[in-house]
């Protein structure tokens, strides 16, 4: 076991993981393929209505997770923006530091065959 001083740190090398062994006797299987891209915008002006507003971008696309953050106008703290499906977490966890360029960023986390045009367009719609 790793940390206990019993030798396994020396043949971490030999120890191959569940994939590898898959891949070692053929048996075929499935790889999951995401697709992740970045949207940025400009401020907005109300952060509950965005997460609403997003919650149908999210569940029309197919959009797996969503993470980053938004400058909400009128406000000196950046907002954390976290959705997992149409589950959206928004909290205000810092103060934008002098000089940084203010901005929304989204990182949008999808399936491979996502139309990433077409989300980044219906995100952009937004503000």
């Amino acid at each position: 076991l790793l940390g206990l001083g019993i030798g396994t740190e020396e043949d971490i090398g030999n120890r191959k993981s569940h994939h590898e062994l898959e891949h070692e006797d053929g048996t075929p299987h499935d790889h999951d393929e995401f697709d992740s891209f970045v949207v940025d915008l400009g401020p907005i002006d109300d952060p509950a209505g965005f997460a609403e507003k997003l919650k149908g971008v999210i569940a029309e696309h197919d959009v797996l997770r969503l993470k980053g953050f938004a400058d909400v106008a009128g406000k000196q703290m950046r907002l954390q923006v976290q959705a997992v499906g149409s589950r959206i977490d928004q909290y205000f966890d810092r103060a934008w530091a002098p000089g940084e360029a203010r901005g929304t960023r989204l990182v949008v986390i999808g399936l491979h065959e996502m139309d990433q045009n077409t989300v980044r367009k219906a995100i952009q719609a937004l503000v």
